[in-house]
């Protein structure tokens, strides 16, 4: 907050990054939940928090992409619609708003609460129900599908001018989360006799996905607001810009 007037801040979208900031949060603290005793109340946390936390992110970083590709792929040098933060704030979370319906449906349809597996005669496990299936899955298909389309928006924005946007870090941030989740989803469904495992497993795809978007995004800017406040000044803003479009061949 001390420091969301400066332009290093505005540069990155300060609203839309409080909103990530939010979903980062919330994606490292419900790693606790997963691994808490279900009980009815877990198990409903779970349900709804993962996709949601996740949704929040997503939908933040797709928001700011698409802003970004069309700002700068605007052919016709027309006036852009719906990129005022408040327009994109309310992009945001119309995104979110469709991870909230599913969720709800799925615990209309499927109420949350526990149940005793048994993964063999000499074990008897108490989890979630539906944490021995691949249930669970539904609750990120949407998140997953705003990954691969802000993954897409970060391809093709990678090389517009660095002073604006976070472009680049965005693209680093989305290619090393979408490793992360292709190493989780074999050992998810290959391990649902083993809920302890598959458990793990997601607690710490979200721990290190979350991670993964703090440092990548927000490390480099902390740096420049700490250790270079030289830069962090319009002049120096525009100044990067500038280098950027020469770098590129603009």
């Amino acid at each position: 907050m001390k420091y969301g007037e400066t332009p290093v801040v505005k540069a990155s979208g300060r609203e839309l990054c409080y909103v990530l900031l939010v979903g980062i949060f919330c994606s490292h603290a419900i790693t606790f939940v997963l691994v808490a005793k279900p009980t009815t109340l877990t198990c409903g946390m779970t349900k709804v928090s993962v996709g949601v936390c996740y949704a929040l992110c997503y939908a933040a970083l797709l928001t700011k992409t698409n802003r970004i590709y069309r700002i700068f792929h605007n052919k016709g040098k027309k006036k852009q619609k719906y990129i005022s933060p408040n327009s994109q704030l309310f992009i945001t979370f119309m995104f979110v708003l469709i991870e909230v319906v599913v969720v709800v449906a799925w615990l209309i349809v499927s109420p949350p609460g526990t149940t005793h597996f048994y993964p063999s005669r000499e074990q008897n496990q108490l989890v979630c129900t539906g944490a021995n299936d691949a249930s669970y899955t539904i609750g990120l298909a949407y998140p997953f599908l705003l990954m691969i389309l802000c993954t897409v928006y970060a391809i093709k924005t990678r090389n517009v001018p660095g002073g604006f946007n976070e472009a680049k870090l965005i693209g680093f941030t989305m290619y090393t989360t979408c490793v992360i989740w292709l190493a989780f989803v074999p050992i998810y469904f290959v391990s649902a006799s083993n809920v302890a495992i598959r458990v793990t497993a997601l607690s710490v795809s979200i721990g290190l996905s979350g991670t993964v978007t703090l440092v990548c995004l927000f490390a480099p800017r902390v740096y420049i607001i700490l250790f270079h406040p030289e830069e962090n000044t319009r002049h120096g803003v525009m100044r990067n810009t500038f280098r950027s479009k020469i770098e590129n061949g603009g």
